[in-house]
């Protein structure tokens, strides 16, 4: 008689994060071991930031998305601390690495996922593939391994659009995700507060070494705040984002409430990013009007009341003189230091993008020329024009193309606009009113890579029409 061996394999049924931080940990060991000591911490670090991703994708938790985001407002802290403890300064980190690593994270719930998408979604993803296929091939031959480390600052924040279309997430979900970017922006702004006033040694050390003189001076009162960010511009882009919503919808206020409005203000103010305002102003007045009537003109009372709580708090608030004095230069515009800058810029760009209509390619402008340059900035480091970025390193078919999917996934979220319930119809004008500042932003510097690509994609991603299945299977035919 054969008699049945006893199935005893509960060991194959350990969730496989646990067999994640098994193998992480033993590595983590090894490699510790046989590399120097500092770059053997700094992969510990890595690391650890990097697991809890690795468990919320594996376990397809809703916070996944909230702390990704968290990682990309807080990397560059990170960086300066480990870099002020050690006190040697990196000007190529693999800190840099970090958040692109976090947010690659979401490919695990992705890959269990039926990819049947929306025909729109498709058309624009495969767009954005196009172009940047497109600059990766022209970067690989100009400018080496730059061009892959911008390829992934491009398409890495790209996987939100990917993530909100295959998951099936509801209501509750969306304003779990919309409510913790305010707080982690909350978080951001009062940290830049701190800053302003006491400026932290770690910042002071790090702004002392990369000599950026368009972060003021590294003092009390003369700081430009960049918070948990690597300058103001990113800082500037995340809390105007998030006072927008702050500002249009009461639910999204965040853990302080009202209280959050004009802590957000004033680290917006103190950052001294005269573009921030401007094109949160653009989408403010944009989503008042595809409103109905009755918030339009609740929204613009709102304004008024604002706008004269600030003639009157700016000029007394620490800081406060410096930003009128920015947006006064913009009444005497022969006289604005910036704006002067800005048309040389144009007048010397505008032959060479003509004379270049195949571009430069990936790698070629922003901080990635670093990397092929001995961790100094290239030619095209310092970008002072979002638009000529991208022509410059796309050339005019690829810009064009880039273009084209921006455009297609705007139209269809004011399609969507016109259709959707009450409860959805709030994000999907979000999305599209940040969409659009995002393109007004590119006058004036270029953040559709990055953390700017990531702001703006996660926020566009969120006007994604959440349908059973049976809908969205009608909606694909």
């Amino acid at each position: 008689m054969k008699i049945p061996l006893q199935k005893n394999a509960g060991w194959l049924h350990i969730p496989v994060w646990m067999w994640l931080a098994f193998i992480v940990s033993v590595g983590v060991g090894f490699f510790c071991s046989i590399l120097e000591k500092q770059l053997a911490v700094q992969l510990t670090i890595i690391l650890s930031v990097f697991f809890p991703a690795l468990i919320l994708a594996e376990t397809d938790s809703k916070w996944l998305i909230p702390y990704i985001l968290f990682v990309w407002a807080v990397n560059p802290e990170i960086r300066r601390l480990f870099e002020w403890y050690h006190n040697e300064y990196h000007p190529v980190s693999l800190f840099s690495v970090l958040p692109l690593l976090v947010t690659l994270s979401v490919v695990i719930p992705i890959l269990r996922r039926r990819w049947a998408m929306t025909p729109v979604i498709r058309n624009v993803l495969i767009l954005f593939l196009i172009a940047l296929i497109y600059g990766l091939a022209i970067g690989m031959i100009r400018n080496g391994f730059a061009s892959l480390f911008d390829f992934a600052n491009y398409i890495v924040p790209l996987l939100f659009l990917v993530y909100a279309e295959l998951r099936s997430h509801g209501y509750a979900e969306r304003r779990l995700w919309m409510k913790s970017f305010v707080n982690i922006a909350l978080l951001v702004a009062v940290y830049g507060i701190i800053q302003f006033f006491v400026v932290p040694p770690w910042d002071a050390f790090w702004m002392n070494e990369v000599e950026m003189s368009t972060n003021g001076l590294p003092l009390p009162y003369e700081i430009r705040v960049f918070s948990s960010l690597n300058s103001p511009g990113p800082a500037g882009m995340f809390m105007s984002v998030a006072l927008l919503a702050m500002l249009v919808e009461k639910e999204w206020r965040g853990f302080m409430g009202w209280l959050g409005v004009p802590v957000m203000a004033l680290g917006l103010i103190i950052t001294l990013v005269r573009a921030s305002w401007v094109t949160m102003v653009v989408a403010l007045l944009l989503y008042l009007m595809l409103s109905n009537a009755k918030r339009r003109a609740q929204g613009l009372l709102l304004i008024c009341a604002i706008a004269l709580l600030g003639v009157g708090l700016i000029p007394v608030v620490p800081g406060g003189d410096k930003l009128v004095e920015r947006f006064q230069s913009l009444g005497n515009i022969n006289d604005d230091y910036s704006y002067n800058d800005r048309m040389e810029f144009t007048a010397n760009m505008i032959p060479k993008l003509l004379g270049n209509p195949f571009g430069e390619g990936l790698g070629s402008v922003g901080t990635g020329t670093k990397l092929e340059n001995g961790g100094q900035l290239g030619q095209y480091g310092n970008f002072d024009n979002g638009f000529f970025a991208l022509f410059l390193t796309f050339g005019i078919f690829g810009a064009i193309v880039f273009f084209r999917a921006i455009w297609l996934y705007a139209k269809q979220l004011f399609r969507w606009h016109k259709t959707a319930g009450q409860a959805d119809q709030k994000y999907v004008r979000l999305a599209l009113c940040v969409l659009v500042s995002a393109v007004c932003y590119l006058t004036f510097e270029n953040r559709m890579s990055g953390i700017g690509a990531a702001i703006v994609w996660f926020v566009a991603a969120l006007g994604m029409k959440p349908l059973p299945a049976i809908e969205r299977i009608e909606e694909r035919k």
